[in-house]
């Protein structure tokens, strides 16, 4: 049995924007509207969860350092103990080649002084994110030679479920390996309006990432692997690419449909309008046609000169205030004329 996608009467959104931050230039927020009720819970869940544990990347899974056998010690001629130094290469950031699945990156020290990621001798397969942070200090003066074992995984794996190699060596310490490149995700969901239903789902969600894949790529990875696993419950049916073209007589209405999909910022209304009709959310010109005069006035700074421009657009369009359409076999049909749009005439300070 086929299965029919019948999207009449169903919202989809019509704005999709990614907003970055000026102080961060690894976070952003994205923003999807209008949704149907209960939609932007669904995907923002489904987002956030694949943003937070399944991208892949890189990180220090282990390490040898001259003088240490166990996680529990001290070093000596070192100011930090192991723990610190454990902590310290879990935030180490680095990029494998895409060809390359693991690493060997080593660090030989003579001397005093504090040594940072820009220490590690350069490999040809690895680049470093955060050449500044610090690793470890060095008191003494003394020769310190540190091995860091790196690979790819996805999410959060503790140092105790890596895989065991017998060929390693014994004083090699497993730390927890941090390969998820995201570190925040987040999402909230609001109230939009379509017209005179203010009911539907504004969808933003938050993405800041390690500097190693940008937050429009870790968002669109996360949405391409949902996609990939909801594929197979599409294949339990077959879904047609669309429909059959419709009779020729539903031409016209599919010219009012794509008529009155049209945004506001097409027809010259004054910024001031524009922006205050966008701030709430009246985008497309049937948002505007469904509303009355007295619905018009009622958002925030829309005063009788921007109800005057109004006018004159619906005039010049021959639509009016107040149109109700209903959504019948795929057609778009006017089921309320509203009220004719008729320019008024301003006072001098009205002007």
């Amino acid at each position: 049995m086929s299965l029919s996608i019948d999207l009449t009467g169903l919202v989809r959104p019509h704005t999709v924007e990614m907003v970055k931050r000026e102080d961060n230039p690894n976070a952003a927020e994205f923003r999807l509207q209008p949704l149907e009720r209960g939609f932007g819970y669904t995907l923002g869940n489904a987002l956030r969860r694949m943003l937070l544990s399944s991208l892949r990347g890189s990180a220090v899974w282990g390490f040898r350092m001259d003088g240490v056998v166990h996680e529990h010690q001290t070093v000596q001629g070192v100011l930090e103990d192991v723990h610190q130094i454990v902590q310290r290469l879990k935030s180490l950031t680095l990029v494998l080649d895409e060809e390359v699945d693991e690493a060997t990156l080593h660090i030989k020290r003579s001397g005093r002084g504090p040594v940072h990621a820009r220490d590690i001798q350069p490999h040809g397969s690895v680049r470093i994110v955060n050449p500044d942070q610090l690793l470890f200090t060095v008191e003494d003066d003394r020769e310190i030679n540190v091995e860091l074992h790196v690979n790819k995984g996805r999410g959060y794996v503790e140092g105790d479920l890596h895989p065991a190699d017998r060929a390693m060596p014994v004083d090699l310490i497993r730390i927890d390996a941090i390969y998820n490149p995201v570190r925040r995700a987040n999402f909230t969901v609001a109230e939009t309006r379509v017209g005179q239903r203010t009911d539907y789902d504004r969808l933003t969600v938050t993405v800041e990432t390690n500097g190693t894949i940008s937050p429009e790529d870790a968002i669109a990875y996360a949405a391409a692997l949902a996609q990939e696993h909801f594929r197979h419950f599409v294949e339990f049916g077959r879904v047609p690419v669309g429909r059959e073209p419709a009779a020729p007589a539903a031409v016209a209405v599919t010219g009012l449909r794509q008529r009155l999909g049209r945004l506001i910022d097409d027809f010259g209304l004054s910024v001031r309008s524009l922006n205050s009709l966008k701030n709430s959310n009246i985008r497309t010109l049937r948002d505007l046609v469904e509303l009355t005069e007295d619905e018009l006035l009622k958002v925030k700074n829309v005063g009788e000169k921007a109800l005057q421009e109004i006018a004159e657009l619906l005039q010049r369009e021959e639509l009016n205030f107040g149109m109700q359409f209903e959504e019948s076999d795929g057609e778009l049909r006017v089921v309320g004329a509203g009220t004719p749009a008729t320019p008024r005439t301003l006072s001098a300070e009205q002007n």
